[in-house]
């Protein structure tokens, strides 16, 4: 789950960011803008999501392994692991 918030809150910003900006914009009683640039602002989400995963990419630890699954053992159960 904290996998996808990592990679669900770049894409979200671009949004939360104009939402605050047309906010400070009504509540100082100024004009906004005629329509949403919702094109602009996916785009931008999802250059966030790309630069995301290559950030995880880069400095994640990576657990190197084999990958021994969860088992039954004398009635209890064993969780999964990675062997190195």
């Amino acid at each position: 789950m904290s996998r996808v918030l990592v990679h669900l809150l770049p894409f979200l910003a671009p949004f939360l960011l104009y939402g605050l900006y047309i906010w400070h914009v009504k509540r100082s009683g100024k004009d906004g803008p005629e329509a949403t640039p919702w094109f602009w602002l996916a785009a931008i989400g999802l250059i966030f999501v790309i630069l995301s995963f290559i950030v995880w990419g880069l400095f994640m630890e990576e657990k190197i392994g084999d990958y021994v699954p969860a088992r039954l053992e004398n009635g209890r159960i064993v969780p999964g692991r990675i062997a190195q």
